[in-house]
């Protein structure tokens, strides 16, 4: 049914280029939109036949034929094969018939147009509304959520890996996302948009049918994120990627977002992507209560020294971070390696630990690390 709204401002439009008089008819035949204001909520006989009957074009010969039209020519307006009106142009038809089917074809065009734009906008507000639900709902309503991916043609049963973009200016944030979404590495599947006006989040795709993701998931990442991290770089454009946890329940992706917000919280790096699965051990560390390592670690900490505990911290948490190799260890720390050995092996005697022979007391030493860490 075509909107009054919009039929007027298409009378505005077109009769910019002809002198002729140009009449809107809705489905009822009544005229919605016309030049001549004085016929606007007339009753027009023609354009109710075309819309009601089998004829695309209704020519009147005379002011006399049908009650209420003027001389002209009416024509049918089709929009994907729907009759939504008419539009008359009034005259000689001999004289107007080239101008009347312009005026006609500008019509469906214009209306095309402004129906696309209307879907395109309701689709944006929707997928606003899914962005929102992904990222700041933790328990989301199951059915809604899903309706919303329905109608944006998103489908649930596929695997998912959320990256979080971070160019190092806020204004980029638009330039990203475009580059991002017309490379061609990016799907029709591929969840993408702006978030905060600080970042781009992407749900990208994973084919688990032709791909090893859990052996190959950075390759197959690194290729996607390189067509926009090249042009990036050529338009001089800082950016990290941090990527979150597989998915493929809406409702987790919530947790996979904020996986990816931990990382650019808590790993600072200069490698330009950073994986969550890195640093899962890490994360894991830090959901442990407090509580929970006082109830086990309380006498340890009141026992040893301060400056033991010091040492332990810098000695231990270095070890961590290098896969207890005490070589690489040493050296992240600017330590003499047999200085970082003789501190090393007053910890080990203290707690009577031994990690090459009991991959255990690496744990112990993790877990009192977390406690004493102030």
């Amino acid at each position: 049914m075509l909107d009054v709204a919009l039929a007027k401002k298409l009378i505005e439009r077109v009769t910019e280029y002809t002198s002729y008089n140009v009449n809107i008819m809705n489905e009822d035949g009544v005229i919605i939109a016309s030049r001549d204001p004085e016929r606007v909520g007339t009753f027009h006989e023609a354009a109710y036949q075309i819309v009601h009957g089998g004829k695309d074009i209704i020519t009147v010969e005379s002011d006399h034929d049908y009650p209420g039209v003027l001389q002209g020519m009416n024509m049918v307006i089709d929009i994907d094969g729907r009759r939504e009106g008419v539009v008359g142009v009034t005259g000689d038809p001999d004289e107007i018939r080239p101008v009347a089917l312009i005026t006609k074809m500008a019509i469906e065009t214009m209306i095309k147009y402004e129906n696309q734009k209307l879907q395109s906008i309701r689709r944006q507000s929707r997928k606003e509304r899914f962005a929102e639900i992904l990222t700041r709902e933790p328990n989301p309503d199951p059915n809604y959520i899903r309706r919303l991916a329905r109608e944006l043609n998103y489908h649930e049963d596929i695997v998912r890996i959320p990256i979080l973009c971070q160019p190092d200016r806020s204004k980029y944030v638009s330039s990203l996302l475009e580059m991002i979404k017309s490379s061609s590495a990016h799907g029709r599947e591929d969840i993408s948009f702006a978030l905060d006006d600080k970042y781009v989040l992407v749900f990208k795709t994973l084919d688990t049918g032709k791909q090893n993701i859990f052996a190959d998931y950075k390759y197959i990442l690194a290729d996607y994120m390189k067509i926009a991290l090249n042009r990036m770089r050529e338009e001089n454009i800082g950016c990290q990627f941090f990527i979150g946890t597989f998915q493929s329940n809406f409702i987790q992706y919530h947790y996979a977002y904020r996986h990816c917000l931990w990382l650019a919280d808590n790993v600072h790096t200069e490698h330009s992507a950073v994986y969550f699965y890195d640093y899962a051990g890490r994360y894991i560390q830090q959901l442990i209560p407090r509580k929970e390592l006082q109830q086990i670690f309380n006498v340890f900490g009141s026992s040893f020294s301060d400056d033991f505990k010091k040492d332990y911290c810098e000695l231990v948490g270095s070890l961590i971070e290098n896969d207890f190799n005490t070589a690489a260890a040493s050296r992240e720390i600017f330590m003499h390696k047999n200085t970082f050995l003789y501190r090393y092996n007053k910890i080990r005697d203290m707690l009577n630990v031994n990690l090459q022979a009991s991959p255990r007391d690496k744990w112990l030493l993790i877990y009192l690390y977390l406690y004493l860490m102030p």
